[in-house]
C-alpha cells in the first residue's frame, strides 16, 4: 500500500492547473495539506459553516497553520439553512463554494480515507440508495475533485500527524451520534470490527464488485449518456430495474449522489406512463424532469442581475452562458444603447409583420420552460429588439436610419 506522500503525488500527477486543498483544520485535512504542500504549490480552501460557537476560532487556527506552511488560504463563510438535514445543507453550501472557487482545469483535493469510504458504503445501503461509495476522482464544476487518501486507513493519517507533530482542531459535532454517519462511526462499525476484523475490507470488496457491474451496465448505455438529457425511447430498451441503475450511473457521472432507490423506481414507473404527464424527481437543488421525450437533469441556475450592458459588436459572458453580437446584412438596428434583460411576463415583439408574444416565440422554438426565465432578451431605447436565435424587431424603412447604420445578429450559447 502507498504511503501518504506517494498517494498524494500519484493523485497530483502532472497536473498543470491550480491545486486547492479542502482544509477544515481537522486531522485528515491537516495531513493532506501538509503532504501536498511539500510536493508542489497549493492553496488551502476553508469553508466556515458558522454552525458552532468555535467556528471562527477554527478559521483562525487554519490561518495560523497555512501561514506556518507558507500556503495561501482562501476562506469563505456560508449561511447554512436550518431546515431539513443539517448535514446535507452544510455539504451543499460547502460544495457551492468549491465549484465557485475551483478554476478551469484545477484540482480540488479532499481528505476522505478508507474508513470514510466504508462508512459511506454501509450508510448508503441502509438508506436504500444502493451499493456505491465515493469516487477517487470525478468532475466538479470546471475542474476535478480528487481524493488521494481513499485507500489509506485512518491509522496511517494518525501516524503521519504524530511523526510530523501536526496540530489540528476537533469538531465536537463529529461525535454527535444523533447524526447517521456518526452513529455508524462510533456505535455500529466499532462493534462490527470487534467481531469481524476486516469489515472495511469486506465492504470495499463488495463496492469493487458493484463497480464492475456498473461498468458493464454503463457500456450498454453507451453514447446516450453523454449530455444532461437522455432520450426516453433509449431508456425504454432496458428493463425497469436496469433503468433505475442506469439513471443512478448517469447522475453519478454528473456529480449527483443517487437518491433513494424507491424514489428512482417511482420516477421510472412514471416515465412509462402514457399521456402528457411530466414526471419530476427532486435532487436537492437540482431535479430530473421529462420534457418532449427526454429526461433532463435541471441544475440549479446561478443568480442573475436584472440588467447587463451590451456593446455591439462584442461578447457578453453571463453566469449561465455566452452572448455574442455580430454584424450582418439583415439583422436588427438598435436605437440607442443595448441592454440584456430577462423575462418578466407579457413581452411582445413586432417580427415578420406580426406582433407576437415572447411566450409564443418560446413555444414555437421548443425552448424548455425552465430555460425561459434566464433566456437573454436584448433591449434598446424603444424596447425589446431581439430574442437571440429566435426573432428580431422589424426594421423601419431604411430612410429612417442614419447613413451607415450597422445591423446586428445576437447569438446565445447556454453554458458557455
Amino acid at each position: 500500500m502507498s504511503t501518504i506522500p506517494e498517494a498524494v503525488a500519484a493523485a497530483l500527477g502532472a497536473a498543470g492547473g491550480a491545486v486547492l486543498v479542502g482544509f477544515s483544520g481537522g486531522l485528515d485535512s491537516t495531513v493532506l495539506l501538509h503532504a501536498a504542500a511539500r510536493l508542489r504549490p497549493v492553496t488551502a480552501l476553508h469553508v466556515n459553516h458558522s454552525l458552532h460557537p468555535d467556528a471562527d476560532a477554527w478559521q483562525r487556527h487554519c490561518e495560523r497553520v497555512t501561514q506556518a506552511l507558507q500556503v495561501p488560504l482562501l476562506s469563505r463563510t456560508v449561511s447554512v439553512p436550518r431546515h431539513g438535514s443539517l448535514e446535507a445543507q452544510a455539504r451543499s453550501a460547502r460544495y457551492d463554494v468549491f465549484i465557485e472557487l475551483l478554476p478551469p482545469g484545477g484540482r480540488l483535493l479532499l481528505a476522505h480515507h478508507r474508513g470514510d469510504q466504508a462508512e459511506t458504503v454501509l450508510l448508503r445501503l441502509l438508506q436504500g440508495r444502493g451499493l456505491y461509495g465515493m469516487p477517487e476522482a470525478r468532475p466538479l464544476g470546471a475542474g476535478l475533485l480528487v481524493r488521494p487518501l481513499l485507500q489509506l486507513a485512518r491509522g496511517d493519517l494518525e501516524a503521519y500527524a504524530a511523526n510530523h507533530r501536526l496540530q489540528w482542531v476537533e469538531d465536537p459535532s463529529n461525535r454527535d451520534t444523533a447524526l447517521d454517519r456518526n452513529f455508524l462511526r462510533h456505535e455500529v462499525l466499532p462493534r462490527l470490527r470487534a467481531r469481524w476484523r476486516d469489515v472495511d475490507g469486506a465492504l470495499l470488496a463488495a463496492l469493487s464488485r458493484g463497480r464492475l457491474a456498473d461498468e458493464l451496465l454503463a457500456a450498454r448505455l453507451g453514447d446516450i449518456a453523454g449530455s444532461d438529457s437522455l432520450a426516453v425511447v433509449e431508456l425504454d430498451a432496458f428493463g425497469a430495474d436496469e433503468q433505475v441503475e442506469l439513471l443512478r450511473l448517469w447522475l453519478a457521472a454528473r456529480g449527483y449522489p443517487a437518491p433513494r432507490r424507491a424514489a428512482l423506481q417511482e420516477f421510472v414507473r412514471q416515465l412509462a406512463a402514457t399521456g402528457d404527464r411530466a414526471p419530476q424527481l427532486q435532487l436537492g437543488l437540482a431535479r430530473l424532469r421529462r420534457h418532449q421525450g427526454r429526461v433532463h437533469l435541471l441544475r440549479p441556475q446561478p443568480a442573475l442581475q436584472a440588467e447587463y450592458p451590451l456593446t455591439a459588436p462584442g461578447v457578453l459572458r453571463l453566469p449561465h452562458g455566452v452572448l455574442r453580437v455580430v454584424a450582418v446584412v439583415d439583422g436588427f438596428v438598435p436605437q440607442g444603447d443595448l441592454q440584456v434583460r430577462f423575462r418578466q411576463g407579457g413581452e411582445r415583439l413586432c417580427s415578420g409583420g406580426h406582433h407576437r408574444s415572447l411566450k409564443q416565440l418560446f413555444h414555437e422554438a421548443g425552448v424548455a420552460p425552465w430555460l425561459r426565465p434566464g433566456f437573454p432578451l436584448l433591449y434598446d431605447a424603444l424596447g425589446l429588439v431581439a430574442v437571440p436565435g429566435l426573432a428580431q424587431r422589424d426594421r423601419p424603412p431604411d430612410a429612417a436610419f442614419a447613413a451607415g447604420a450597422t445591423a446586428w445578429r445576437a447569438e446565445w450559447r447556454p453554458g458557455g
